[in-house]
């Protein structure tokens, strides 16, 4: 039983590994720039919109829409493919971490058994 859940989870995590990069790799390929994205990081990268932006909001304000437009900016063009590449190995990590955990005995499992 330990044997094949060991198996289970180490074939899952080839298969994470193995199609999330696959699919890194296309998207990266495929990947075009987009000079409209380019324009609106340049406007938001100003000093007076972060000033506006404090005046309304405060430092707070400032930090999560720094935050907010790094972590949009995973999700389009070549930086999707280092965001897909980088799940799919800790996918698989986790995958071989469990498939590793299932297939160590437990102490109880380990100790002779005692005959009543």
């Amino acid at each position: 039983m330990i044997d094949r859940a060991h198996r289970v989870f180490h074939y899952w995590g080839l298969g994470v590994l193995v199609v999330g990069l696959m699919g890194a790799a296309l998207i990266y390929a495929f990947a075009t720039d987009d000079g409209d994205a380019e324009a609106a990081r340049e406007i938001t990268s100003g000093r007076m919109y972060q000033h506006n932006i404090e005046l309304m909001g405060g430092k707070f304000a400032v930090l999560s829409t720094e935050f907010n437009q790094w972590f949009a900016g995973l999700w389009y063009g070549r930086q999707l493919a280092y965001t897909v590449a980088i799940l799919a190995i800790a996918i698989a990590i986790g995958c071989f971490w469990a498939a590793h955990l299932v297939s160590v005995p437990s102490p109880r499992d380990t100790q002779p058994k005692r005959e009543s």
